[in-house]
């Protein structure tokens, strides 16, 4: 299996965060619409809503792709997805999901897809036996930095995170396709797409995300040194494929940094990578 080379950037500093660019040497993906411009509509199941499922339909007339961790705000709760999926055109597919809003179950038919993301502390624990709990309690940490919510909801420690700034104006650099994030001096993970185009459109909700899993962390730097460590790691991570994800497929590895690679025509169409083991995630 070729490897993908992983090639990382100078890191910009901000408060606990630090954002490195990443590039790589594989040609560009095309012909996968993703971000909050893909055509994809998301629907409660007919007839019985289930807390664990909704309904998603590409609208487009190419592939959509999908990320672990995106969230499906309105409806009768918002919801987070669990897995990262690439979605053929036009079949209404039932996708697993978990709730981010504990306090809300009805009153909605309307759902708005704007592709922002859950914080990667939560990602791993999306796929789990108790995911549902897990992901209770960690959104219901989160209002110790970002605030009270009316219904618990991610959503609104999201809304009240990015007041804080930490990312204004940060951008991606002339081809670049991935950004690693560091957290307290630690890296935490790194996301990589499978284009620049696929990388913008990710971007904000991305770091948005970032910043809610930094609040209340100390204001140190992550190295240089550390980020291309980290970056090592990944690049040298065996990966095995593990199931389908959609009209892709899936493949994993890795122990302590642990590696899931979602491709597309034998592609990367997005890479993720984290450290199991940052303070971050092992927080109570």
């Amino acid at each position: 299996m070729v490897r993908l080379r992983i090639h990382v950037g100078q890191g910009t500093h901000r408060g606990p965060l630090t954002v490195f660019p990443v590039w790589t040497d594989a040609p560009t993906l095309s012909g996968l619409l993703t971000g909050a411009s893909a055509a994809v509509d998301v629907a409660e199941r007919a007839g019985s809503p289930a807390v664990d499922q909704l309904v998603v339909t590409n609208r487009a007339d190419r592939p959509a792709l999908l990320l672990a961790g995106e969230l499906l705000e309105g409806g009768w709760q918002n919801r987070t997805l669990t897995a990262t999926t690439v979605l053929e055109p036009a079949v209404p597919t039932v996708l697993p999901v978990l709730c981010v809003e504990q306090g809300r179950w009805g009153g909605d038919q309307q759902h708005r897809r704007r592709a922002r993301r859950a914080p990667v502390a939560l990602r791993p624990h999306l796929e789990r036996a108790d995911a549902q709990h897990e992901v209770w309690r960690r959104v219901s940490g989160y209002g110790a930095v970002a605030g009270p919510s009316p219904t618990d909801s991610l959503v609104d420690r999201l809304d009240r995170s990015r007041r804080h700034g930490l990312v204004d104006g940060l951008a991606p650099l002339a081809g670049q396709s991935g950004v690693l994030i560091g957290i307290a001096g630690r890296p935490m993970a790194l996301e990589l797409f499978g284009s620049r185009r696929a990388l913008a459109a990710h971007w904000t909700a991305l770091l948005e995300a970032a910043v809610l899993d930094a609040l209340g962390r100390p204001s140190i730097r992550t190295s240089a040194a550390l980020a291309r460590g980290f970056a090592e790691r990944v690049q040298s991570t065996d990966l095995v494929p593990i199931r389908a994800a959609g009209a892709g497929r899936r493949l994993s590895g890795g122990g302590r940094i642990r590696v899931d690679d979602v491709r597309w025509r034998d592609r990367t169409a997005h890479l993720t990578a984290i450290d199991l083991t940052h303070p971050v995630l092992e927080a109570s």
